[in-house]
């Protein structure tokens, strides 16, 4: 009786495993959500641009993601004729449109015309504690209008992880993560995991920006408490500049009002931060 109570949990504890949600899945979801509004709207031809991340910015993430929607909008039974991306490389006004970053209405005309849709389709992602924040958005070519949208959180998994170069799971994985957008404090914040530099494991290496929050032009000098190495920035009113590849460890740091080349005499802020390892942070002086 035992034996058979416990094989019924096992299958329990299994199917509850096969049915939670992961990232290739809810990909998938919000694939079949946005095709189904495009087809609401008597649209065929689609062609899918890269997903960017929350700056803008092309990534291995947002090109992975990008081709699975497009994967999977191919594969809908609702039968979607889908430009394939990677031909734009022979289309030289088209990838510069695209390069540019920016889709509007005549972009959207101007892309409609010579790759011969009636659909483009672009995203964007945010990186969160435990999820990837996913919008897609469907543009009409010939105002460039968004005529359908979807959104989904999807689980940070292994696959993700893997994906966004972040470990997941297992013993110290708290500490392990690549830096997402939590806050720490007031003043601190983490980046996106994908802007630190892909050695610093071995190198035992962070990044920290500093964002001038103030109306004051602002030096500031980062020490490495225990030797004489020394870093400095200059930043104008609502600049934000980084130090890349700093040694992981706790470091001082000093800012005051600068005008010019010479500072205007006394500190305006002092203190401590910590650069962790294969982390990027931002401290805002306000």
């Amino acid at each position: 009786m035992k034996k058979i109570l416990f094989s019924l949990l096992l299958g329990l504890f299994n199917f509850s495993l096969i049915g939670q949600p992961t990232f290739k899945s809810n990909l998938e979801v919000i694939s079949t959500d946005l095709c189904s509004k495009i087809a609401s709207k008597g649209k065929k031809k689609i062609v899918v641009l890269f997903i960017t991340d929350i700056n803008k910015t092309q990534t291995n993430a947002g090109k992975y993601m990008a081709d699975v929607v497009s994967y999977h909008i191919v594969n809908d039974p609702k039968q979607f004729s889908v430009f394939d991306r990677e031909n734009l490389s022979g289309i030289a006004e088209a990838k510069k449109m695209i390069a540019e970053g920016y889709i509007d209405g005549n972009n959207a005309k101007q892309l409609g015309r010579i790759l011969a849709v009636e659909t483009i389709v672009v995203g964007n992602y945010t990186v969160l504690s435990n999820t990837i924040s996913l919008t897609l958005k469907a543009l009409d070519v010939n105002d460039g209008f968004v005529i359908a949208q979807s959104m989904k959180d999807l689980p940070i998994d292994n696959d993700a992880g893997a994906l966004l170069g972040i470990s997941v799971g297992g013993a110290g994985a708290s500490t392990a993560n690549k830096g997402f957008n939590r806050p720490l404090s007031s003043d601190e914040s983490y980046n996106n995991p994908e802007t630190v530099n892909r050695d610093c494991e071995i190198k035992n290496t962070g990044d920290y920006c500093f964002k001038n929050n103030t109306k004051y032009n602002v030096r500031v000098e980062v020490f490495d408490k225990g030797s004489s190495n020394q870093s400095s920035l200059t930043l104008n009113s609502n600049q934000t500049q980084c130090l890349y590849n700093l040694k992981s460890s706790s470091m001082a740091y000093k800012t005051w009002i600068y005008n010019g080349a010479k500072p205007l005499g006394y500190d305006f802020k002092k203190g401590q931060i910590l650069v962790e390892k294969c982390k990027s942070k931002t401290f805002v002086i306000q």
